[in-house]
């Protein structure tokens, strides 16, 4: 689980509605039963394969603690990767395949990514999340029923032991990953991991796609609903087509956007082999005994031409991110100074824990070197552990 201040950034909310279907990769869950069998339907799903196209209006209400927001998108999908998302607010988001433009009405101004032509659909990518889910729970349980008038499979599946709501969902664009942070509109989740309790999905019987799909617990209700799901509707092709606007002067008013590339590792030095600086590991010592390193994960800012690793430790259901990058980090501004040994950083208390920065002049052949380290507030002294990682860390 990655806090969204750790190296990730932020999308734009009509890009993240696109991939919210995804989240339910970071957890699991219950119904009751009738009809088709276990293994039958198992077969069904793993086997399905998207349709041609697919249209259909996008329904995402999100819950937290009692506080509500709803957004709905109209969507159309092609299996080649094509894909038209228009918002309430005037925001239009047209892709081909290889580009994507996000434009904005109001503003007559677009932005435009460059997306991988060998990457999978979205519809691919939403037909292989289902099949991960069958190979990864045990279905509780099975209902047929109906939703928006279309004939449907409600599964219930197994709670995974210590499944967690995270703050934040990992997604993939293209061959990037991005984040989703999963928060209310002032940025708390409360600092503290909520349980999943269940997990429902209700499969389309016709072409088992996922219509409806619900994660809940520990105060938290995530819900994505396709309405008026129409399949293979029969798109023309200047559907997915995008004419840029212009200036007065006839220039493209286009501003580029460039995704994060980001790759997991199995070790440390596996990823120091990856980037052009020596990663930095806190002692052990300076993390607590129930902690585990979880994850190692490279990122590569072209945009900022800059890299970074991050090593992910997690322990009694709090986190502990060190981060070492090659030049200063856009999200992790601000804060008190601090002495750090011979050198000065800076600290700041956030919603989720607190986070230290500090630099190390001419660390690399090409300027400093930087470390973040973050400590989630669940840890009763995470301000002194996190200065006391920060000291331990060599320039």
């Amino acid at each position: 689980m990655v806090p969204k201040f750790a190296g990730t950034r932020a999308i734009p909310a009509a890009i993240a509605v696109l991939f919210v279907m995804l989240l339910a990769g970071c957890v699991a869950v219950p119904s009751t039963g009738t009809g088709v069998s276990d293994t039958a339907l198992e077969t069904q799903i793993t086997e399905a394969t998207p349709p041609s196209e697919l249209a259909a209006t996008v329904e995402i209400n999100q819950t937290i603690d009692g506080e509500t927001t709803t957004v709905r998108e109209d969507v159309q999908f092609r299996a080649d990767g094509a894909s038209r998302i228009e918002t309430a607010d005037g925001t239009v988001i047209v892709s081909n395949g290889t580009t994507r433009w996000q434009y904005d009405r109001d503003a007559d101004s677009a932005q435009r990514l460059e997306i991988d032509p060998n990457a999978s659909s979205f519809l691919e990518g939403v037909y292989a999340q289902q099949q991960r889910y069958v190979e990864r729970y045990e279905i509780e349980s099975i209902d047929e029923t109906t939703i928006d008038g279309r004939d449907a499979y409600r599964v219930a599946f197994e709670p995974a032991a210590n499944e967690s709501v995270g703050r934040s969902v990992s997604i993939l664009v293209g061959n990037s990953e991005y984040v989703i942070p999963l928060e209310r509109d002032d940025g708390d989740f409360d600092g503290a991991d909520r349980s999943a309790e269940t997990v429902d999905v209700w499969f389309d019987q016709e072409h088992l796609f996922p219509v409806k799909h619900r994660v809940a617990g520990d105060g938290v209700s995530l819900e994505t609903t396709y309405r008026n799901l129409t399949v293979d509707p029969g798109f023309d092709d200047d559907r997915f087509e995008f004419e840029p606007p212009t200036d007065e002067n006839g220039s493209e008013s286009v501003d580029e956007i460039v995704l994060p590339s980001i790759e997991s590792h199995e070790t440390v030095d596996a990823a120091d082999d990856a980037v052009p600086f020596a990663v930095g590991q806190p002692p052990a010592a300076t993390v607590p005994d129930a902690f585990a390193l979880e994850k190692v994960t490279s990122y590569e800012f072209p945009d900022e031409k800059r890299q970074q690793v991050t090593l992910s430790y997690r322990g009694d259901g709090e986190t502990i991110t060190v981060t070492t990058s090659d030049g200063p980090r856009l999200f992790a501004r601000g804060g008190e100074t601090v002495s750090i040994g011979d050198a000065t950083g800076t600290i700041a208390d956030t919603d989720e824990g607190t986070e230290l920065e500090r630099s190390c002049g001419g660390a690399t052949a090409d300027g400093d070197l930087y470390y973040s380290i973050f400590v989630s507030d669940g840890l009763s002294d995470s301000r002194q552990r996190a200065l006391e990682i920060g000291r331990a860390l060599e320039c």
